[in-house]
């Protein structure tokens, strides 16, 4: 590992190309600028993928969008445990994706990691959490403010803390996501 890497790794700072990218690139209003800087560092991003401003990725090479999809403004995507994300999918402002917790029962404390999986045409509205482990299903929409601390089925209506069935959504839906703003 060269000096200077390794002094930085030293002072606990992650990797600084990750740094740069989520203290000052997320913060350029272009989109296609947010999408280059993440796919450089191993983001698996599909077309139309549009990220707004002072969102932050960490771990982006473990990251999986498939295209398509709307991620708002100041969310934070935690692929340490990994992720992946479906087409269509639009994730409002605010929402946070952790694949990390401890284990509170151990006394020791370890770290844990775990994936989510986000399904095709979901929704998460503004500030849901979806904690490690979790599979938000196939058309699923998670109401605002919602925790999803376990799975959601497809095509569910879910909300609340811990989220729980809200009631269905029709599987009837043919939009496709194929625009956002480029600068934003």
């Amino acid at each position: 590992m060269p000096p200077a890497r390794s002094a930085i790794r030293g002072l606990g700072l992650r990797n600084p190309a990750e740094l740069l990218v989520n203290r000052v690139i997320t913060h350029v209003p272009w989109n296609d600028l947010r999408v280059m800087s993440l796919r450089l560092l191993g983001a698996r991003l599909g077309p139309n993928t549009f990220l707004f401003g002072g969102s932050e990725f960490l771990a982006p090479q473990n990251l999986v969008m498939e295209g398509n999809a709307h991620v708002g403004r100041h969310c934070q995507i935690d692929s340490r445990g990994g992720i992946h994300i479906g087409r269509n999918v639009v994730i409002a402002s605010h929402c946070l994706l952790i694949t990390a917790d401890h284990d509170p029962q151990d006394p020791d404390f370890p770290g844990r990691l775990g994936p989510i999986e986000i399904g095709d045409r979901a929704w998460l509205g503004s500030r849901v959490t979806v904690l490690r482990g979790v599979t938000i299903g196939e058309g699923a929409v998670l109401a605002a403010g919602a925790v999803a601390t376990e799975d959601v089925e497809p095509w569910t209506v879910a909300g609340g803390v811990p989220a729980r069935s809200l009631g269905t959504r029709s599987s009837d839906q043919r939009y496709e996501i194929l625009d956002g703003p480029t600068y934003y």
